[in-house]
């Protein structure tokens, strides 16, 4: 599990599951939920200040299959990574 904190805002990215289950949250809140083996894509849409803001989350596979990777961007800006 990852987590990052931003403008006050706690997103927490989910590590590779054996269930393939993928649970992006936002303060606490459950705000993506796929399922997938090589890892997906989020978007997700929030309020912050008084407007609405597009975050994308993309999760993936390592070339040798033992650990995966995430982004996390808000609005277009890469805000974390581990690939």
């Amino acid at each position: 599990m990852r987590t990052v904190i931003h403008n006050g805002h706690t997103i927490r990215i989910p590590g590779m599951t054996p269930t393939g289950m993928e649970n992006v949250t936002y303060d606490g809140d459950v705000v993506s939920s796929k399922r997938s083996i090589l890892g997906a894509k989020h978007t997700f849409e929030v309020e912050e200040d008084g407007r609405r803001v597009t975050y994308e989350v993309k999760l993936g596979m390592r070339w040798h299959g033992l650990s995966g990777w995430a982004y996390l961007k808000r609005e277009g800006q890469l805000l974390f990574t581990d690939r």
